[in-house]
């Protein structure tokens, strides 16, 4: 019988053309569950082109969490339109600088540069405008405008707003960003040594310390058999993950392994 409600179903072309047949039953999905649905999708689409941009900007160096967390628009202090310059609603940087230091110094790594931001926003809004009274000029039968504008006198510059590039807009965080830097991409990370050409992950080169100890002021270790040593469950997949991490690329150089 399923058989034969299958060749209905690719006979008649969808769902809604054979309703009537017995044993079928249409999607009863409620406009809630719709909507969780639709909401789902936009935030994990979100998610994805934030990752993919920011590991354009800062390739295997990237830590994802602190740059989802310096790109807050509470934490920036932006809101909708409105720019208060200062931390509102839910933020949690005041408590994070005085719980977890190290967390709040990579948030201020990754703070995107507000001026840049305005800027662009600037002049795609100019962009917009511009196209606007073009489209309206030509529709109306009169000679678009030059791309520069209308020539303005000397008097008018004085008066008029020059936007700025925004990729020559200083950050005023870049001294703070330039010295947090070689913390940033090395603190917390594992402690593994850089990676030969075409060596890979194995305990003794991640998790090989777990046999040596400090004590006494000696250095104590034990005479492992790398032939028939056998990790375990957890040690498998934490050496695993080190390949999976978004930055990967700075443990397999061996940033973990170097002094802050």
């Amino acid at each position: 019988r399923s058989l034969k409600l299958f060749l209905a179903q690719a006979a008649l072309g969808g769902r809604e053309r054979f309703r009537g047949l017995p044993g079928l039953r249409r999607s009863t999905m409620t406009a809630a569950e719709a909507k969780f649905f639709a909401d789902g999708n936009t935030h994990r689409t979100v998610l994805y082109d934030a990752l993919q941009g920011a590991k354009a900007e800062y390739g295997g160096q990237l830590n994802f969490s602190a740059y989802r967390q310096g790109r807050d628009r509470q934490y920036l202090g932006v809101n909708g339109k409105n720019y208060y310059a200062k931390p509102w609603g839910n933020d949690s940087s005041n408590v994070q600088a005085v719980l977890n230091g190290p967390a709040y110094w990579k948030r201020v790594y990754y703070r995107e540069n507000i001026g840049a931001r305005f800027a662009m926003e600037d002049a795609e809004a100019a962009q917009r405008k511009a196209q606007a009274e073009a489209a309206e000029a030509m529709a109306s039968g009169m000679q678009p405008p030059p791309s520069g504008g209308m020539r303005r006198t000397q008097s008018d510059t004085a008066l008029t707003k020059i936007s700025p590039d925004p990729a020559l807009v200083k950050d005023s965080y870049a001294h703070i960003k330039d010295n947090m830097k070689p913390f940033v991409e090395k603190q917390g990370k594992p402690r593994i040594r850089a990676m030969g050409a075409g060596e890979r992950f194995t305990f003794f080169n991640t998790l090989g310390q777990k046999y040596h100890m400090k004590a006494g002021g000696k250095n104590l270790s034990w005479d492992v058999s790398k032939e028939t040593h056998r990790s375990s469950k957890n040690e498998m997949n934490w050496i695993l993950s080190n390949y999976f991490r978004t930055d990967s690329q700075a443990i397999i150089n061996g940033a973990g392994g170097e002094g802050v």
